[in-house]
């Protein structure tokens, strides 16, 4: 995402850090940190999580630079951990990124607020809306949140980006269109689909790793015999 120190000004770039700096410092601050270490359950996920969106992230498919995909996961782990542990741990993966592709770091957070926290804002009003309307039981809980969340987010942020880079007018809309937004269905759908069968296969089979999954709630009572 080397694109976005070409598209913002220096200035434009300090706001976004500073922003994002104080995102994670709230995070930092707020984060639950001893019921979350004290659960080995969700500690052992955030490591195997960590490691796997760590590859997706490092690794993104595409032929233009800003306009290369990878599923994001954001909703996924805010569901896991809550947007503080969430947030967190993606940014370490963004980190990581930006050395791995040997991108200018001053571009964080441009990426984190459009990549991280946006998702994840997303992601908690979605969940909100589910606890207010929906219905609850397990399948609800996965389809929307998993599956429906997981593909709206991707597109949120994935048009978000799209839009400033075809504003900056760095990309003409042709080339727009023929590497970014015709495959964008396809990144779209793999987010769903790891989205909702991560978070389906954990409040499963490991439902105390998932932090905005109650079992007791969740899970209908079986009748004494």
């Amino acid at each position: 995402m080397e694109i976005y120190s070409k598209i913002f000004s220096n200035d434009g770039l300090l706001i976004c850090n500073y922003l994002f700096a104080f995102i994670l410092l709230r995070a930092i601050w707020t984060a639950p940190w001893k019921s979350f270490l004290s659960n080995h359950v969700r500690f052992n996920a955030l490591i195997g999580l960590t490691i796997w969106l760590a590859a997706l992230w490092f690794f993104p498919v595409g032929v233009r630079e800003g306009l290369k995909l990878h599923p994001l996961g954001a909703t996924l782990c805010f569901l896991m951990f809550d947007w503080q542990i969430a947030t967190l741990m993606l940014s370490g993966i963004l980190l990581g990124s930006l050395y791995h592709h040997h991108d200018n770091f001053i571009v964080f957070g441009n990426i984190g607020l459009v990549m991280i926290a946006l998702p994840i804002a997303a992601s908690w009003l979605g969940l909100r809306l589910f606890y207010r309307f929906g219905k609850p039981n397990y399948f609800g809980f996965v389809i929307w949140n998993g599956y429906t969340m997981g593909a709206l987010t991707m597109t949120l942020s994935a048009i978000v980006n799209g839009w400033i880079i075809l504003a900056s007018g760095t990309q003409s809309a042709f080339t727009m269109q023929n590497v970014y937004w015709n495959y964008l269905p396809i990144i779209i759908s793999i987010e769903s689909v790891l989205t909702g069968a991560f978070i389906s296969g954990f409040a499963v089979a490991l439902p105390d790793s998932v932090t905005h999954f109650d079992k007791d709630i969740y899970y209908p009572e079986k009748p004494d015999k």
